[in-house]
């Protein structure tokens, strides 16, 4: 399913007002986000002014076909679009010209903020850190429930953007003094190219790469994304099908394939899943999900995450906390060893001794209150615990 790219004139810009309101209070769905705002970089009524002396404005995409017939067929990620001369792609973000596929979104960032390392989710990574969190607009999914879709479902030429260079952005993360950036809100899928020129340049710079990604992939670009990427977060959302299709607009069998790749390579990796009241929280459902994840590493961590009202499933309330516990006990019968509930101030948000139960890591939130591995071990049995400490 593609469309012609809109008129400029129908073009909207989100106000102050609006993005404080969507992405830092309800976005981001915790009171967690109020006790730690992200740092915004650029004044959002200044993001469509570029700030690089670089023309980022198009750049040829990667992973394409030329069909008889004239027209493009992209092959970044399963859904194949098959596009005419100015034609946009079903994620917004790519557009045949000339006979080439060019993708739209290359380092015209629409959100780009200072936020904890741990909110993509990621636990067992560098606790306490801080990243560079960025995006462009674009998504290869249609979620119904997105949390984040005034970026996600629309093109980059919709958004206020600041435009940076791989070279920029890396240089804005130095300066920050962090070791991180990180590739999420929206699906890192959609802007591949600038996400792997930028991990080339953070790698030579001491600086990591933290992917939050659905997983909707082909498996060659995954392979190559492997290979730039330090940190995975991938969201399994659901376990069905008819829930992958109807809900999320792709495949399972895609996404878990994914994640099978990537645990088989040895990148860090963990999982996380939004629990939406009466549309993917069976008991049964649940089991299976836990299943597919210890049959692969039980060591791999599971976030269960509250759904919150948002886009087009804004009447259901949000997911009540009896549901997520229930889910907690289902994976950990499973045997997975670290699961966890992103609620500030759960119990279930701390990492524990899977041997002993001894707690390792405490957390409020984002924030680490204690942190007592020693040497990636249990201080009480020496029990390894898996991650990049």
């Amino acid at each position: 399913m593609t469309q012609q790219i809109p008129d400029q004139s129908s073009i909207y810009y989100l106000s102050r007002r609006d993005f404080f309101r969507r992405y830092i209070l309800g976005g981001l769905g915790t009171i967690a986000s109020l006790m730690f705002p992200p740092w915004v970089i650029a004044d959002i009524h200044s993001l469509k002014q570029t700030t690089s002396t670089t023309d980022v404005s198009l750049h040829e995409a990667r992973y394409w076909d030329s069909l008889p017939d004239g027209k493009i067929q992209c092959k970044l990620c399963p859904n194949g679009c098959v596009l005419s001369n100015n034609e946009l792609s079903r994620c917004h973000a790519r557009m045949p010209k000339n006979n080439k596929l060019y993708t739209l979104g290359y380092g015209k960032l629409c959100v780009l903020v200072e936020d904890p390392l741990a909110k993509n989710p990621l636990f067992h990574v560098a606790p306490g850190a801080n990243a560079i969190g960025c995006a462009t607009a674009g998504c290869n999914l249609t979620c119904s429930y997105c949390q984040n879709w005034e970026f996600s479902q629309t093109s980059p030429l919709k958004t206020r953007n600041i435009n940076l260079t791989p070279a920029e952005l890396v240089q804005k993360t130095m300066e920050r003094k962090l070791k991180w950036i990180t590739f999420s809100y929206t699906e890192p899928v959609v802007y591949y190219e600038y996400l792997i020129d930028t991990a080339r340049i953070a790698h030579e710079n001491g600086v990591k790469i933290a992917v939050a990604t659905a997983g909707s992939i082909c498996p060659e670009p995954l392979q190559e994304l492997i290979k730039h990427t330090d940190a995975f977060s991938v969201t399994l959302k659901g376990y069905s099908e008819e829930f992958y299709q109807q809900v999320c607009g792709c495949k399972l069998k895609d996404v878990h394939a994914t994640i099978k790749t990537i645990a088989q390579s040895g990148v860090w990796l963990e999982i996380a899943t939004l629990i939406v009241p009466g549309m993917n929280d069976a008991p049964e459902g649940i089991k299976s999900i836990a299943r597919f994840i210890a049959e692969i590493n039980p060591k791999i961590p599971l976030h269960f995450l509250r759904f919150y009202p948002a886009y087009k499933l804004r009447n259901l309330q949000p997911t009540p906390l009896l549901t997520l516990e229930r889910a907690h006990a289902i994976a950990t019968a499973e045997k997975l060893q670290y699961v966890y509930i992103d609620l500030p101030g759960h119990q279930a948000s701390a990492t524990y001794c899977p041997k002993c139960k001894h707690l390792l890591v405490e957390r409020a939130g984002f924030t680490i209150l204690k942190n007592l591995l020693r040497n990636k071990k249990c201080p009480q049995c020496s029990y390894p615990v898996p991650g990049l400490w």
